[in-house]
């Protein structure tokens, strides 16, 4: 009787247990992203949040059968967020460095990071050292800045910082400098969305290509696993190149099955 009793407990305990089990297995994770960072990341006149980050976390959870929230965050607060834990997932056009990666780990890359310049239909250069003697904008503290400093000169009357990129893009649109150097999605997507303009994309070797990736907090192994699979169907079936066509209007970039050592 005594044993009959001991398996009724435990079986009561267990159906107790199933709600909480499935509940665990159904959590919603909370995806921060940035939403001042076009076109990866932006809010609408009616503050929906959209972008190609946006797009691209939503078919990966899709595929991965993972349900999540996507937040807005500053950038500077993302990966301090996965750390504390008020977020599980980060995706912002989030460049895999070293020394991000002592902190968070990394998918595999979802996207190409490299700069580029933005050129006017009038300008005949056809790289970076050609535009020397001619106005190129960049992006005040940005890479661009420093790779163009390097080049021309941190002093040179040449160079014209702005506060942040749709700033930059509107004064080559206006005429103000001759060129804009940027990340290429970035740049790719003010082409797409400027045909009138008639802008070129033109690519430098000193620009060195590098890797956006979707970060989980350090050691969240199965997380992360679940999310290269559901980003390695979205490649394999399509998706992936769908929603680059969409923000960028360039075919899908070539990328590492693994995170590359940088």
């Amino acid at each position: 009787m005594q044993s009959f009793r001991r398996k009724l407990v435990l079986l009561l305990v267990f159906l107790c247990l199933v709600p909480t089990i499935a509940q665990s297995q159904e959590r919603t994770l909370i995806v921060g992203t940035g939403s001042t960072y076009r076109p990866f990341g932006y809010l609408t006149p009616d503050n929906k949040l959209i972008g190609f980050d946006v797009d691209i976390i939503t078919a990966v959870a899709e595929a991965a059968k993972l349900k999540i929230n996507i937040v807005s965050t500053p950038f500077g607060a993302l990966i301090p967020g996965l750390n504390n834990g008020d977020r599980d997932i980060v995706i912002s056009a989030m460049t895999i460095t070293p020394k991000r990666q002592e902190t968070v780990d990394f998918s595999s890359p979802y996207q190409v990071a490299q700069l580029v310049v933005l050129a006017s239909p009038t300008a005949t250069e056809s790289n970076l050292a050609d535009f020397k003697t001619r106005r190129v904008g960049v992006g005040l503290g940005q890479t661009s800045d420093t790779m163009v400093s390097e080049l021309f000169g941190k002093t040179s009357p040449n160079i014209r910082r702005f506060e942040n990129t749709p700033l930059l893009v509107e004064e080559l649109l206006q005429g103000g400098v001759d060129a804009a150097v940027g990340d290429i999605s970035v740049m790719s997507f003010y082409l797409k969305s400027n045909p009138e303009k008639k802008l070129r994309i033109l690519k430098d070797e000193r620009f060195k290509e590098n890797y956006l990736g979707i970060a989980v907090k350090k050691g969240n192994m199965e997380l992360l696993a679940k999310i290269n699979g559901g980003l390695k169907q979205i490649i394999d079936d399509g998706k992936y190149a769908a929603i680059v066509r969409k923000w960028f209007d360039i075919p899908a970039p070539k990328l590492p099955d693994t995170v590359p050592k940088v």
